[in-house]
C-alpha cells in the first residue's frame, strides 16, 4: 500500500477516527481483506491500522498493530452480510515482512491466519507468499501470492457432513497510481487451479498516508458465481505512536 508522509491536523485526525467508529458501530462489521491478494508490506512499526469494510456477501472488522519492524499482527469478526449483518467468525493473522517495499523496490514475506466460528471451533487454515514489487516509475505496484488453505467444510452429495478440504491458493494483483489521491486495483486469484475469479475497483486516499477508501466489484469466471461481490472498505492508519 502507498504511504504519504504528512502530518495531519489534529482536527482532521479526530474526524477520520469518528468515521471509522461510525462505521464499526452502526454497519457492525481477510480470507480477510477486501483485495483477496495480499501485498509483501506491513502498517507502520510501533503503530496500529484498522481496516472496516460492508460487502454484498460478507463483511469485516480487523484492527492490527505492527510491535516490531517488519512484523504486523491482527485480528476481527467477520458476518454474513447476503441478508442482514449476521456475526459468523473471527480470525487470528501474522504477516510478516523482512524488507522495505518502497525503499527496495520489492520485498517478500510470509502470512498466516486461523479462523474460527463464533463458537470457538477451529475451521480453517492459511499461508501465504506474498512478494511485492514496484513498477512503473514507482507509481505502481505488482503482487504475486502463492499459498495453501485448509478448510473444514460440508462435503458429500447433500453436504450433509462436514471434513476438511486442502486447496492451493494463487494469484496476481496491480495497483495503478494515476495520482496523488487515487489508485486503480485489479486482480485475478483462483484455488486449486481452478475456480478463477476477478476483483477491480478505485482505491481514494481521502486523507494521504492516514486514510484510505477502498471501491471494489468482483465475481467468478463461472457462470452465475457473484463472490466477491461489490464492497465498500476504510483504510485508517495512523503515524508511529510509540
Amino acid at each position: 500500500m502507498l504511504k504519504t508522509k504528512k502530518h495531519t491536523p489534529s482536527l482532521l485526525k479526530a474526524a477520520a477516527i469518528l468515521v471509522i467508529f461510525f462505521l464499526a458501530i452502526f454497519h457492525q462489521k481477510a480470507t480477510a481483506q477486501q483485495m483477496f491478494v495480499d501485498d509483501a508490506a506491513v502498517t507502520t512499526t510501533n503503530s496500529f491500522q484498522i481496516e472496516t469494510w460492508y460487502g454484498s456477501r460478507e463483511s469485516w472488522f480487523l484492527p492490527a498493530i505492527s510491535p516490531l519492524k517488519g512484523l504486523e499482527i491482527g485480528t476481527g469478526i467477520g458476518f454474513d452480510s447476503r441478508e442482514g449483518l449476521d456475526p459468523t467468525n473471527w480470525i487470528f493473522e501474522v504477516k510478516f515482512v523482512p524488507g522495505d517495499l518502497e525503499t527496495r523496490g520489492q520485498a517478500i514475506g510470509v502470512a498466516a491466519g486461523l479462523l474460527y466460528d463464533l463458537d470457538g471451533n477451529f475451521e480453517e487454515l492459511f499461508v501465504m507468499i506474498p512478494y511485492s514489487r514496484m513498477i512503473l516509475g514507482y507509481t505502481s505496484q505488482l503482487h504475486l501470492n502463492l499459498g495453501f488453505e485448509a478448510v473444514y467444510e460440508n462435503s458429500g452429495p447433500e453436504g450433509a457432513e462436514k471434513e476438511w478440504q486442502y486447496e492451493v491458493i494463487k494469484g496476481i494483483r496491480g495497483d495503478f497510481g494515476i495520482s496523488d489521491r487515487f489508485t486503480i486495483l485489479s486482480e485475478v486469484a483462483a484455488a486449486n487451479f481452478d475456480n478463477y475469479f476477478f476483483q477491480g475497483g478505485l482505491r481514494i486516499s481521502l486523507l494521504p498516508g492516514l486514510l484510505e477508501m477502498d471501491i471494489t466489484y468482483g465475481e467468478g469466471f463461472r457462470r452465475m458465481e457473484t463472490a466477491p461481490g461489490f464492497n465498500v472498505g476504510i483504510t485508517f492508519t495512523p503515524d508511529r505512536l510509540w
